[in-house]
């Protein structure tokens, strides 16, 4: 039963990992295309506290829940991350300058 554990988890992660990938391609390709720096560079801060705090809970093998230090890493990762998601689709969808 713990082996599926750690493969659900992997799975999740890696789905997780490929969505990031696709935002941070739409990112670099409207910077390309517009020609408004967007910053797409950023996203790899979020990326990285997202993988840490992944691998904190599959390192400790503890639940999804109640270890301090992943939870502030998944924390910091998604706040970033919806950050960067709503700066790039107001510099999407805005007027242009």
């Amino acid at each position: 039963m713990e082996a599926i554990k750690y493969i659900l988890a992997g799975y999740s992660w890696a789905v997780i990992g490929v969505l990031l990938v696709f935002l941070w391609r739409i990112a670099y390709f409207y910077e390309r295309t517009s020609g408004q720096r967007v910053g797409y560079r950023f996203l790899l801060l979020p990326s990285l506290l997202l993988a840490a705090g992944a691998v904190w809970y599959l390192v400790c093998g503890a639940e999804f829940i109640g270890q301090p230090g992943g939870d502030l890493l998944l924390f910091s990762g998604g706040v970033l991350l919806c950050l960067f998601g709503f700066r790039l689709q107001e510099l999407m969808t805005g007027e242009r300058q």
